[in-house]
């Protein structure tokens, strides 16, 4: 692993600025060129750190109990400096991600030159106190920085269509435009290249910032060159006219890229083929995203070109019951602006209205499916004895199953998720996989109002706003690029009540107006109001708190004294959001374009 080389020249390093010429030749004198193949660990948690490295070419991911990346190291920086200079033990795996070259400096050979040469003390510590600075702020390091190097492999016995890499070239193109080069290579031109030359040539593209998009098919030394040396990989599927079996070169590249980088696509022939047995590809391949490419339709790979390049749009919706009819008109007013989205994720009514467009429905086909569901089969108004919940889910249930199926969340066309909250592990639990309809049934089940959802697995399911109303934190954990985030009603709204507390009705009088259907003209608040209000006081104190700076959050106004079921007023309180977000709130968008 180990190769001596010619040194390089150390000068080219930002990190030596200020330093004199003869203490770099000086250091240079007593370092060592090595080359790391992609693949292979650098250092080892808990090994001694003995020797100090700076990255000539390549890149690195650092790993934290062999499961967890927390940070990447590229071209120009140093690895391993903190245990160096702590003379303690290594904190993490250093891992390369693609053939690799480093400069190592001993320690015992780094001390006698910096004796003479005090300078280089100065230069080492201001970069420990830039890295402690950035590891102190990290919120999600491996987010910051996408792959610039991407692989591109046929999945299973599939074979990527003529001109498939030229179409996803100029997708990149058209979504970093003319700031970043974009330079896709056909192995047919390149798969003799020398694996040295190769190297070199990476490292140009890299200083330049460059997309570089490689298709990794052929032989098996091409492949594992490629595979090797790449940052990502994008695995291209056909569901249902090919075996998704892993193939030997999947298998390979798997063991070098991990799992955060890893992206399936699943192509069809057109955009009216349905969506099947996705889970088949996915599951044994654990790729971080999976992504429906029609092949008729140019958008479907400026999603994807998006996703990889960091830039994709997110829509994130909160729960409130009715008052979710107002998510509906935000994307109105969005797919109006032609302002993509690219993935959908929600809690509770956010994660029902969410769920029906990324299964493809239009905004006016899920408002007539939700008056249909609450206002003509009155799923949210039937009674039964109080000892599961209030309600009586059964006709409920039916109609999520009817309206929106038994099909994969995985085989919806747009990437979706929805969050319920897990009393069986005490957490949030994040829906990727499964039936859709039983994601919007677990995300909407209010406690006490409707008994919890229990999934193949017994875990007991109640509403994802008990723990995250606003699961924005969820989309940052899947993708990076901007989010549009909608909460519901006024954030500034004081709830009070006419009603005195003496106001509450005794168990008779109380049966005697449910029976004579008597209201009282200052109504006590009711279950199903407390509950709603107690899970959306939370996410509205912490939405602004966890958005991220290219986050959108948005408020489209509600209708005064509407109530969370007050389903009849959805279609009206759908067109009020479309017209305020069409007019106030798009024109002032920054997504980054």
């Amino acid at each position: 692993m180990a190769e001596p080389t010619e040194k390089p020249d150390l000068s080219r390093h930002a990190l030596f600025d200020g330093v004199a010429p003869e203490a770099l030749e000086a250091l240079q004198s007593v370092s060592e060129m090595r080359r790391i193949a992609g693949g292979e660990a650098l250092v080892r948690q808990g090994e001694d750190a003995d020797a100090l490295y700076f990255v000539e070419s390549g890149r690195f991911r650092v790993v934290v109990n062999k499961k967890r990346i927390v940070a990447h190291i590229e071209t120009g920086e140093a690895v391993g400096e903190l245990a160096f200079f702590a003379g303690g033990k290594r904190t993490a795996d250093v891992i390369a991600m693609r053939d690799s070259s480093v400069l190592d400096v001993s320690r015992q050979a780094f001390d006698e030159i910096a004796l003479r040469h005090p300078q280089l003390n100065v230069a080492m510590l201001k970069l420990v106190s830039e890295r402690l600075a950035v590891a102190t702020a990290r919120t999600s390091s491996i987010l910051s920085k996408n792959p610039r190097v991407i692989a591109l492999l046929p999945a299973g016995n599939s074979k990527l269509p003529d001109g498939f890499l030229a179409r996803l070239a100029g997708a990149f193109e058209a979504v970093v435009r003319a700031e970043t080069p974009v330079v896709p290579i056909d192995r047919a031109t390149s798969e003799a290249a020398d694996a040295h030359e190769y190297q070199s040539w990476l490292a140009d593209q890299e200083a330049k910032g460059a997309y570089v998009l490689i298709d990794g098919s052929g032989s098996d030394d091409w492949g594992q060159m490629v595979c090797r040396n790449a940052d990502a990989l994008v695995m291209v599927g056909r569901s249902g006219r090919a075996d998704p079996e892993p193939n030997a070169m999947e298998i390979s590249a798997m063991r070098w890229i991990a799992e955060p980088q890893r992206t399936l696509l699943l192509l069809r022939s057109n955009g009216g083929k349905t969506i099947s047995h996705s889970g088949d590809w996915i599951d044994p391949r654990a790729p971080k995203l999976h992504h429906h490419v029609a092949l008729d339709n140019d958008a479907d790979f400026t999603k994807v070109a998006r996703f990889l390049t960091g830039r994709a749009v997110g829509v994130v919706l909160a729960g409130g019951g009715a008052l979710g009819c107002a998510h509906l008109g935000v994307i109105k007013a969005l797919q109006q602006a032609e302002i993509p989205i690219d993935f959908i994720g929600g809690a509770s009514a956010g994660a029902a209205m969410g769920g029906a467009i990324a299964r493809g429905m239009s905004v006016d086909e899920t408002l007539d499916q939700m008056e249909a569901m609450f206002i003509h089969a009155k799923a949210m108004k039937r009674l039964t004895l109080p000892i599961y919940s209030l309600l009586d889910p059964t006709v409920f249930d039916s109609e999520l199953r009817t309206r929106y199926g038994t099909r994969d969340i995985a085989d919806q066309p747009i990437n979706f998720f929805g969050v319920s909250t897990n009393l069986s592990t005490n957490g949030l639990h994040v829906h990727r996989r499964g039936p859709l309809w039983e994601c919007v049934r677990a995300s909407g089940s209010l406690p006490t109002i409707l008994p919890p959802f229990i999934d193949s697995d017994g875990n007991i399911l109640v509403d994802g706003g008990v723990l995250d109303n606003v699961p924005v934190k969820v989309m940052h954990g899947l993708k990076a690029g901007p989010n549009i985030v909608v909460s519901l009603g006024d954030p500034n709204e004081v709830w009070r009540t006419d009603a005195l507390y003496d106001d509450i009705r005794g168990r008779w009088s109380l049966l005697r107006d449910v029976i004579l259907r008597r209201k009282r003209a200052v109504e006590f608040p009711s279950i199903v109001e407390i509950m709603s209000r107690s899970m959306v006081v939370a996410s509205r104190m912490a939405s602004k708190e966890m958005l991220g700076e290219q986050d959108i959050l948005v408020n489209p106004p509600i209708i005064a004294d509407m109530q969370i079921l007050d389903w009849h007023l959805g279609r009206e309180l759908a067109d009020m959001a479309a017209d305020y977000i069409g007019e106030q709130v798009i024109p002032t968008m920054d997504l980054g374009e």
